[in-house]
């Protein structure tokens, strides 16, 4: 039986920018590799925040003075909507949600609205 030779691959390496947002020196690397020897270990790269909305957007805040659990009735606060939900009220617990359970999920909210749009638009 006869074995192929051992032919090692040719290491493709590129002149490459570094793509950490302000650094832009130029590195010798595998066509893969994005960072250059300062910031390839993640604890030397800047930390991207996530951009978090407020609670007020989807919840409401419903001040109570309440010792047991209730049931108490909401309306939707989607425009146009006028469906009425049952909230259990916790006691020292003062954020509810805003919507109905319907529009609780972003995309449906915003399909809503935009049906209602090409409504009155007709």
């Amino acid at each position: 039986m006869q074995l192929p030779k051992y032919n090692p691959k040719k290491r493709r390496v590129t002149l490459k920018k570094c793509q950490e947002p302000g650094c832009g020196c130029e590195f010798w690397g595998h066509p893969i590799a994005k960072y250059c020897e300062a910031h390839k270990d993640f604890k030397t790269r800047q930390k991207t925040k996530k951009l978090s909305d407020s609670l007020e957007v989807r919840n409401m805040f419903f001040k109570h003075c309440y010792s047991d659990m209730i049931e108490v009735k909401f309306r939707c606060c989607l425009d146009g909507c006028n469906s009425v939900f049952l909230v259990k009220i916790l006691p020292k617990q003062f954020i509810y949600p805003r919507f109905c359970p319907i529009h609780r999920n972003d995309f449906k909210r915003v399909n809503y609205i935009r049906i209602q749009k090409r409504k009155t638009a007709e």
